[in-house]
């Protein structure tokens, strides 16, 4: 997911400070932040989400991917134990539509339009899955067979290198590799997993630096109406998160986030960047999500 493509990450660093940490001044040092959901049946909201992955090498960078689209999620039940929602993708786009990989990921995503994917979050908003994952494997796979069919289709000579049976054996292997568990499946669904990151979890207002398995994490968080927006209202808040993950190697990943809640706990906003440092090359993934339609 990757996006408003590739900010500086000491741009990222720089809005930590200023007017966001007088805000959370005027609160108590030990007040907290709980991340809630209190969703509605009914409630359905429009996102905008892209993604970016860029590529450091020697100073010089070269964006090598970027994908995204338009997505709505509807609260279809609410009860005591969680939240039932579905989500429909509206519109897809792909930098990369000039290889042979790229149109069939934008074709197989565009013929995927529409259709629901079922999902479920507890009572509080900590995401749970996708609960449909063997109806959307089969989508997947059923996608997947006709374009390999259109292609033999269209390119008859395509039969001279490999039939069209083992091309689809082969493309299933790799598939059951990626989506064929609810557990992968659900990794496929990344602005999901980013909206709901964060659910369930209880932050201190304020800043705080803490050790949690192995992993160096950074808070920064305040409460209030949020800056530069006039329909925001003293019960929403934002958060900024840096955590750093050490290996043995000597490589280093770091995850810079950033998100605005409205007051019920929906995501207004999502800027998450992946850091990758690795031997002489770093690799940078770019997130966001926007919101721009709710309704109740």
């Amino acid at each position: 997911m990757m996006i408003r493509f590739l900010c500086t990450l000491s741009m990222l660093l720089l809005t930590l400070t200023t007017t966001a940490q007088n805000m959370a001044d005027t609160l108590e040092r030990d007040s907290l932040v709980s991340v809630i959901g209190w969703f509605s049946k009914t409630d359905t909201l429009e996102y905008q989400f892209s993604q970016v992955v860029g590529e450091i090498v020697k100073g010089d960078t070269t964006i090598i991917d970027g994908s995204g689209g338009d997505f709505r999620i509807c609260v279809t039940d609410s009860t005591k134990k969680g939240y039932k929602m579905e989500l429909v993708y509206t519109d897809v786009w792909k930098r990369d539509t000039l290889s042979l990989e790229g149109q069939m990921s934008l074709m197989a995503s565009r013929m995927a339009l529409g259709s629901k994917v079922l999902f479920s979050t507890d009572e509080m908003g900590c995401f749970q899955g996708i609960d449909n994952w063997k109806e959307r494997y089969k989508v997947g796979l059923d996608v997947m067979k006709k374009l390999i069919d259109s292609n033999y289709y269209h390119h008859p000579e395509l039969y001279a290198r490999q039939s069209k049976e083992e091309l689809m054996k082969h493309v299933k292997e790799q598939y059951d590799e990626v989506a064929g568990t609810k557990e992968k499946m659900t990794e496929l669904f990344s602005p999901l997993i980013l909206l709901f990151t964060f659910h369930g979890k209880e932050l201190p207002v304020g800043e705080s630096t803490v050790e949690e398995d192995g992993v160096s994490c950074y808070y920064q968080v305040h409460a209030g109406a949020l800056e530069d927006d006039e329909d925001s209202n003293e019960d929403e808040y934002q958060m900024y998160i840096k955590l750093v993950e050490k290996e043995d190697d000597g490589s280093q990943t770091s995850y810079y986030y950033e998100y605005a809640y409205f007051d019920d706990g929906w995501p207004r906003n999502v800027l998450a960047t992946v850091v990758e440092e690795q031997a002489g090359k770093t690799v940078i993934t770019q997130y966001h999500i926007d919101w721009v339609y709710k309704s109740w």
